[in-house]
């Protein structure tokens, strides 16, 4: 199942409507990886090249929480964004 959900980032003192759901995110590590190109081939190609190239190659694992996608540009056939991975040394 995947969840997909919109977000902002406030500070703990924030007061927020009641009808909207938080996610209380730990300090950690985050790995971010710039994407841009076709949409959603480039994007799909930078999910799979974290996976067989950078998490092989690299000392870091995933670590619970969330993976983030920031939009920069989207059109209909294009993107530039931000593949956002929560990760922790091995």
């Amino acid at each position: 199942m995947l969840t997909y959900l919109h977000g902002v980032a406030v500070n703990a003192a924030t007061a927020l409507p009641d009808d909207l759901d938080t996610i209380r995110l730990e300090a950690g590590a985050w790995a971010v990886f710039s994407s841009c190109g076709p949409f959603p081939e480039a994007l799909q190609q930078r999910w799979a090249a974290t996976a067989t190239e950078w998490f092989p190659s690299n000392p870091w694992r995933m670590r619970p929480g969330p993976s983030m996608l920031r939009y920069l540009e989207l059109t209909d056939t294009y993107a530039s964004c931000e593949l956002w991975l929560p990760v922790e040394k091995c």
